[in-house]
């Protein structure tokens, strides 16, 4: 399978520098605040080792549904600041007609544990008039966990790998004007959720060094877990060569997002700067 097309200058970010970043609180979501939809938290999972120097995976509160599940460095999501200029779409959740509208009704459902429900809407927000991005987001994360559907890995990875690629397009169009902030949203959230499959084997062979390439995309768009996935893959060497002093950048990075850093004082030492 073909790595993420994307264009140097569209993924530009930027890094950290040499200074050592203040701390921020770090802060647990639902999911996390990428969108401007309120996304419902990640299925349950086998839990992989914690990175060095990171606490051991913790659930935080959240309303009924599925629990969080740590991602492959043990920890629970991070909340982003990536995405915040989108405005909401108006939703018609008494009389629904746009994949949005179903978005909205499915994550209601969701979140008061009614699955099944959940996951019709979700099939209609991935579907209807071509469906949204989140749609297909939530209906392969539906389909993958099994939440009120039949489960089934193989098609949950086909639809989160479509709401990456929809999602890829529409930001080759924000060149044109485009509304970026949604786009951005979808993107990063559908591109770390294929890293995600590939990484743990999710309706995919088990592919570490395509994930570190998912990994990586959404760390360069500014994701937190991705930039943390990353920081581990680079230290231990899965998927890619050991590269301590940029996987010191790239926990540095998630720190200044508010990811934490505790048993992490080796990233801020000269020699990885």
């Amino acid at each position: 399978m073909p790595s993420p097309s994307l264009s140097p200058s569209t993924l530009q970010a930027q890094t950290p520098t040499g200074v050592q970043p203040p701390r921020v609180t770090s802060q647990i979501s639902v999911y996390s605040n990428y969108s401007y939809y309120e996304l419902p938290p990640t299925p349950p999972a086998n839990a992989q080792p914690p990175s060095p120097g990171l606490p051991p995976p913790t659930t935080p509160s959240t309303p009924a549904g599925p629990p969080v599940s740590p991602n492959p460095g043990g920890r629970p999501r991070t909340k982003s600041s990536a995405g915040h200029s989108a405005k909401a779409e108006p939703v018609n959740l008494t009389d629904p007609k746009t994949p949005q509208d179903y978005l909205q009704i499915g994550i209601q459902h969701h979140l008061e544990n009614r699955l099944a429900e959940s996951a019709a809407a979700f099939e209609k927000a991935a579907t209807l008039d071509g469906g949204c991005g989140v749609g297909m987001l939530m209906w392969g994360l539906a389909q993958r966990h099994g939440w009120g559907c039949a489960q089934s890995e193989a098609a949950g990875f086909r639809w989160l790998r479509r709401a990456a690629e929809l999602a890829v397009s529409d930001l080759e169009k924000g060149r044109q004007g485009m509304d970026m902030g949604a786009v951005r949203s979808e993107l990063v959230l559908a591109i770390y959720e294929v890293g995600q499959s590939f990484y743990r084997g999710w309706g995919v062979e088990k592919d570490k060094e395509m994930a570190v390439q998912y990994f990586r995309v959404a760390a360069r768009l500014g994701d937190p877990d991705a930039q943390q996935e990353l920081a581990f893959c680079l230290l231990n060497g899965k998927g890619c060569k050991k590269d301590k002093r940029e996987a010191a950048k790239w926990y540095r990075a998630a720190v200044a997002q508010g990811a934490s850093d505790i048993g992490l004082a080796w990233i801020y030492k000269d020699k990885y700067q």
